[in-house]
């Protein structure tokens, strides 16, 4: 049987206080109260109850500590867009009538204003390890013995599924050494590829057909998320760039036109650019 001063030494360690106490090292109320309930219960239990007891408070301290560093690993970390800078523009094209383009029809839907279409916009800058993204895949149709659409722009590790709308049999192939395959297509069959090595602006993957000698597309693959491919109104955004020192440049396959410029991106800055082409800027 327990004496006097053994049960008031007991009491003294159940009071409110010591709860309160013990809070500071941030263990959650809840459990706190589980342990004052538990003690209190088991007060005439004799000294094994009061080891096991704190065997127990030591056990929801470790518990409580791991799961406010699980809570805190898992916390998202926002970096302020004003950290990343930006650079916009619209792609044209200045006709010469001497030196006319033979598919400029195909490409400028306004001729007076010249905005260009399927233009890649990108900047030069170093591989990336983005966040975890999910792979995507972008369709090529061979239709009306073309490819369409003839120019995609991807992130290493995306795929391309080429499909055959006619009804004639087609053939997929690339001879680059980023990706080097052959394959048919028979009408109503696809077949899918997946990149994985970048080239950049520079280096586009041409594709062709073995059966169709004028069928071409190009794919332009970036270890990078700053490029852009222009619509029909010749717009492009090249957005949350981190601030420095990069080159833009601006590729368009079918009328081998090249432009390049250096640019300063600032951090919560948009920089307007506009690019204007012409004969002279042909490779």
């Amino acid at each position: 049987m327990r004496n006097a001063s053994w049960t008031q030494h007991s009491l003294e360690c159940n009071r409110p206080t010591s709860v309160r106490h013990f809070a500071t090292f941030g263990i959650p109320t809840q459990l706190l109260n589980s342990y004052r309930v538990i003690s209190l219960k088991h007060l005439n239990g004799g000294l094994v109850q009061d080891l096991w007891r704190w065997r127990l408070f030591g056990v929801l301290w470790l518990f409580s500590c791991g799961a406010q560093l699980v809570l805190a690993a898992d916390e998202p970390r926002t970096v302020p867009a004003r950290s990343f800078g930006a650079v916009e523009g619209t792609v044209t094209y200045s006709a010469d009538p001497k030196r006319p383009w033979r598919y400029a029809r195909f490409y400028i839907k306004q001729s007076k204003t010249g905005e260009l279409a399927e233009a890649v916009v990108a900047l030069r800058a170093r591989p990336v390890e983005s966040a975890p993204r999910t792979p995507q895949t972008i369709v090529i149709d061979q239709k009306n013995f073309q490819f369409t659409p003839e120019t995609v722009v991807i992130h290493r590790g995306d795929s391309v599924k080429f499909t055959n709308s006619d009804e004639a049999t087609h053939n997929v192939f690339s001879k680059s050494d980023l990706s080097n395959f052959n394959v048919a297509t028979p009408s109503r069959g696809d077949h899918t590829e997946r990149f994985d090595r970048a080239g950049g602006v520079r280096k586009p993957i041409t594709i062709g057909c073995v059966f169709h000698s004028a069928m071409h597309a190009n794919i332009f693959v970036f270890d990078h998320p700053w490029y852009a491919l222009t619509p029909t109104d010749g717009t492009y955004r090249l957005a949350d760039v981190p601030p420095g020192q990069y080159e833009l440049e601006m590729l368009h396959p079918s009328g081998a036109l090249h432009w390049r410029q250096r640019v300063d991106i600032k951090a919560g800055e948009r920089l307007r650019i506009d690019i204007r082409v012409s004969p002279d800027d042909t490779n």
